[in-house]
């Protein structure tokens, strides 16, 4: 793996490594999808002409065929029968027949379309005829030209041969139309039999050649293996380009097939040509792009040094001042988004460290960490909450100044708030001295999280003791606090509006903890009977009694505890 000191070695070998895969990669896939499709079109060209030309030298060839079964359905319809002689007489006078002879046992045939024997006598029932043979062409001596032999079996019903007619035809007759043909008289074309023997030939340097591929030629030899396994196609030779392109097509009824040759380089000359111009035109740019990156990457660099060394700094916390903007391209929209950034981390900092004096340190994180927590809703679950107040405060904050009141609350919430953290609860909201604060049992059950807010107001009866004597020494009167705690169902979630919203809980058991809340005496913690069943096997009750408490109709059992188990 190459390793660059420099900055600007490494720009320019990351911008031109891209720029020269994208040219190479593009041009190679350019110029193997267009010599496809133009082989392609080459192809698909020279199966048509093929078809067309079998088609014409096929449509000759069942002629006869054709005319008896003319014949056949003429005397089925008259209700006469045929004889050999009428037969060979009617095909005598199709074009192109040279001779027409029959062989049989039997001195009487029948032509019948339906599957049953003549009433007649020692006739037998001829229900079709098939091409039996087609020999090769050969030279007749007696026409001066080739003639070939098509050998058509007369069948009966039962598909058994009692006779055959065997009829001579000329090999020029057979092929006119396609010698007529345009791509006949200029390309190379041949018709070859099933095992590749020459009958016919354009190129005249192929004249002393009797079999296809005799020569030992690679192209030849594929077309006489794809020729017995497949009835039409295309094969090109080795070579890049290919130097011969062929194709081939079999007739259907007769064991010939007809090839058409071309030269590799003139079907793909167009583009080659293009291969050859996009050649030199991706050379000329690439110079021109070695040229302005050169020309254009030492400012860059210098631009990019600076935005690396102030990253570091704001890596370490240090964010600095921001960093001027020499130009409105894309490395000054860089620099403008670097200085935004830097502005943004600024005040998400602040922000950050603001907003966990406002709600609770541990939901603070959840909500940076999961944005969706932030959207307003919620969902009905049951929590265990707790309220705690001071007994006599707001009279006492009649005979305090301000400054004092803030103070003493301050210094009163931050022992407070530091052991409801501790226990893991969610501050919902602070009401002038009292504390709404609410369990949620995320990872526990409901008992756990019940034993758990009773260990938390323990705890913070017990801190009032350190923070009365604070409180003594500094010449303030000591205050004492009452705690409710109930558990019930409440809608957990976020409540306001999208631009001012908090995290807490609405429901009745939040009315009913507040009742309790306020009959608790100071220095007592108050339990409703549901989380005293999730809990009576781990405290100890100081004091049952029965209590109606506003909004309730009925009277409710509380308990006072008196401490832990």
């Amino acid at each position: 793996m190459l390793h660059f000191k420099s900055l600007q070695s490494r720009l320019f070998v990351l911008l031109m490594l891209p720029v020269f895969c994208i040219i190479f990669v593009g041009g190679t896939l350019s110029f193997v999808h267009t010599r496809d499709v133009i082989l392609e079109q080459w192809n698909e060209s020279a199966v048509l002409k093929l078809q067309r030309a079998a088609h014409y030298i096929e449509m000759r060839l069942l002629k006869p065929t054709e005319m008896i079964e003319i014949l056949f359905r003429l005397s089925e319809k008259k209700g006469t029968f045929l004889s050999p002689e009428k037969i060979i007489n009617h095909l005598k006078t199709l074009e192109g027949v040279v001779d027409v002879t029959y062989s049989n046992s039997n001195e009487n045939i029948a032509f019948e379309h339906h599957h049953r024997m003549m009433p007649k006598t020692g006739m037998m029932n001829i229900r079709y005829t098939r091409i039996a043979k087609i020999s090769d062409p050969v030279l007749d001596s007696n026409l001066g030209e080739k003639t070939v032999v098509l050998s058509l079996s007369l069948l009966d019903s039962d598909g058994n041969e009692n006779g055959l007619i065997q009829v001579k035809m000329s090999f020029i007759y057979l092929l006119k139309d396609i010698i007529e043909l345009s791509w006949w008289q200029s390309d190379m074309a041949c018709i070859v039999d099933q095992e590749g023997n020459y009958m016919a030939h354009t190129n005249m340097g192929m004249q002393d050649r009797q079999t296809l591929g005799g020569k030992e030629d690679p192209l030849e030899q594929k077309i006489l293996t794809r020729i017995k396994i497949s009835p039409y196609g295309t094969v090109q030779s080795d070579g890049y380009p290919p130097e011969m392109v062929a194709g081939y097509y079999h007739l259907d009824h007769i064991p010939w097939t007809i090839i058409l040759f071309a030269k590799g380089d003139v079907i793909l000359k167009p583009i080659i040509n293009y291969r050859n111009a996009f050649g030199l035109g991706s050379s000329v740019l690439i110079f021109i792009i070695l040229f302005l990156i050169r020309h254009h990457i030492g400012t860059i660099v210098r631009q990019i040094t600076t935005l690396s060394s102030n990253s570091k700094m704001v890596a370490s916390g240090n964010y600095g001042e921001s960093i001027a903007v020499a130009s409105e391209d894309e490395i000054g929209q860089l620099t403008k988004n670097y200085n935004e950034m830097v502005k943004g981390l600024k005040e998400r900092d602040f922000i950050r460290d603001s907003f966990g004096r406002y709600v609770d340190p541990d939901f603070a994180k959840y909500l940076l960490e999961h944005p969706d927590a932030g959207k307003l809703g919620g969902e009905r679950r049951e929590v265990v909450l707790m309220m705690s107040d001071l007994r006599g405060f707001t009279a006492l904050s009649e005979t305090l100044s301000p400054e004092i009141i803030i103070r003493l609350l301050n210094h009163y919430f931050s022992h407070m708030i530091s052991i409801i953290q501790d226990f893991n609860g969610i501050i919902v909201d602070f009401y002038g001295d009292a504390i709404l604060v609410f369990f949620d049992p995320l990872s526990g059950s409901a008992r756990d999280i019940a034993l758990c807010s009773i260990q938390c107001a323990s705890k913070m009866q017990s801190e009032m003791t350190v923070f009365n004597k604070k409180m003594k020494e500094k010449n303030l009167p000591c205050l004492e606090m009452g705690i409710g705690i109930n558990a019930g169902q409440v809608i957990v979630g976020n409540i306001g509006s999208e631009t001012r919203a908090k995290y807490g809980v609405v429901g009745s058991a939040v009315n009913i903890t507040s009742r309790i809340q306020a009959v608790a005496e100071g220095r007592s913690i108050v339990v409703s009977e549901s989380v005293y069943q999730y809990t009576k096997d781990q405290v100890q009750i100081k004091q049952k009694f029965s209590s109606t408490l506003k909004g309730v109709d009925e009277q409710v059992t509380l308990r006072v505890i008196e401490n832990l188990l």
